[in-house]
């Protein structure tokens, strides 16, 4: 990552805003589907899916990062 410092400024300034409406409804959603899904899994199951959920996170900021990092370089280059 060329711009880190960059980026996770950005990520400070953004963990600071409040959660929006939409985000909201959409995480309700999700966490109604995941109790769905997940209501019968045995302790070694729920073990597994929790190690599953933590590796997506993971992926999921470093989609993040790359993203950010794209953004800046490619505001960079339009001198915005």
């Amino acid at each position: 990552m060329k711009n880190k410092a960059i980026v996770q400024i950005i990520k400070d300034k953004f963990y600071e805003q409040k959660i929006n409406a939409e985000y909201q409804l959409q995480l309700l959603k999700v966490v109604e589907f995941e109790d769905k899904f997940a209501k019968d899994f045995s302790k070694e199951k729920w073990k597994e899916y929790f190690d599953l959920s933590l590796e997506i996170g993971q992926l999921h900021d470093i989609e993040i990062d790359q993203l950010l990092d794209f953004a800046i370089e490619l505001l960079k280059e339009i001198n915005f």
